[in-house]
């Protein structure tokens, strides 16, 4: 066999391996990983002894924090090698028949489905706490980058990226510093309506409002492990956005608003918050006309998180009313 051809198929082996180790479950996919490996015409790729692919197994789990993450470049790498042997000449590529090429593609997307739905429930989780949305148009003059420094040192969970007026270039430039800001104080980074930002600035999700394009749509731009929230403001579209995937829900207005243009949004109140909460496994963020001062009544309807705008990035001093927030929201926790 051709040098680099016996490297490439080496390394699909490997990364074959490494992908059962991470998808156990369901047994039917595990099975379909294990079938697809051992079926590859080489010796290496035949079942290792009990104690081999159990040390093998341990060894992965140790190489990251997030296995899944590891798992997905696993899938992307095997992809690129099935790429690249196709690109080959008959004679070269005729290793692996295209009919195991075309199964193991198949494969290969319900792994990175379930990968990708079991990493974003892990980032949904931390969909708590203040949500801060940063708009150049909602800052009083002050840089968006400043802004979000005040509000994460102030407590903030997420911060959101809203920009609907700069260019696309200055845009992600500044998606990118306020991601490296989230990442210091372990904070999630959402970028609003623009799955192309937020794939290219790596954050660590995407929001839509109900006239942004769907959950399905922004999906084939994001990656498989990035979160995707949507506005709801009543109970169908609660059961739609449930039933399009979205990772988290946020609900409002709750209380009249006219940050953003969002004046002429009815007011739901807490009473939705608590219908999504009791229908949705989503976290459920609470939105609009929030402050510190019926923060504690929000979180007591059964909000997961409160996003603020106004009365963080509008006053005087966003650190101190970000702060707040926060401890009007931690005095009253959740009743249901």
């Amino acid at each position: 066999m051709n040098p680099f051809v016996a490297g490439q198929m080496h390394a699909l082996v490997e990364n074959l391996r490494l992908l059962e180790a991470f998808v156990t479950a369901p047994l039917g996919l595990y099975s379909d990983i294990r079938m697809a490996r051992e079926a590859l015409p080489l010796d290496e790729a035949r079942e290792l002894p009990r104690s081999e692919s159990q040390q093998r197994r341990i060894g992965y789990r140790r190489l990251s924090e997030r296995p899944g993450e590891v798992a997905l470049k696993a899938i992307a790498q095997i992809r690129l090698t099935l790429d690249i042997i196709e690109s080959l000449s008959d004679d070269a590529a005729e290793t692996v028949s295209p009919s195991w090429t075309a199964q193991a593609r198949r494969v290969l997307a319900r792994a990175e489905q379930k990968v990708g739905m079991e990493l974003r429930a892990e980032t949904a989780a931390r969909a708590q706490g203040l949500y801060v949305i940063v708009d150049p148009e909602a800052t009083r003059g002050r840089p968006v980058i400043e802004m979000a420094g005040a509000v994460l040192e102030g407590g903030a969970s997420l911060v959101q990226l809203r920009d609907k007026t700069g260019n696309p270039r200055d845009t992600l430039q500044t998606a990118r510093e306020i991601k490296a800001l989230c990442e210091r104080y372990d904070a999630l980074f959402i970028v609003n309506d623009d799955p192309a930002i937020a794939l290219t600035s790596g954050a660590s999700g995407l929001h839509l409002g109900q006239g942004d394009m769907p959950v399905a749509e922004a999906r084939r731009v994001t990656t498989a492990a990035q979160i995707i929230g949507r506005s709801n403001n009543n109970m169908e579209e609660v059961a739609a956005s449930q039933a399009a995937g979205a990772d988290y829900i946020a609900v409002g207005a709750v209380f009249p608003t006219s940050t953003m243009g969002k004046a002429r949004r009815p007011v739901v109140g807490t009473k939705l918050v608590q219908e999504a909460k009791r229908a949705a496994d989503q976290p459920i963020v609470a939105i609009g006309g929030i402050t510190k001062d019926n923060a504690a009544e929000v979180m007591r309807s059964g909000a997961d998180g409160i996003c603020a705008v106004g009365a963080v990035t509008l006053a005087d001093d966003p650190r101190t009313a970000a702060a707040e927030l926060v401890d009007a929201m931690q005095s009253a926790p959740q009743t249901l």
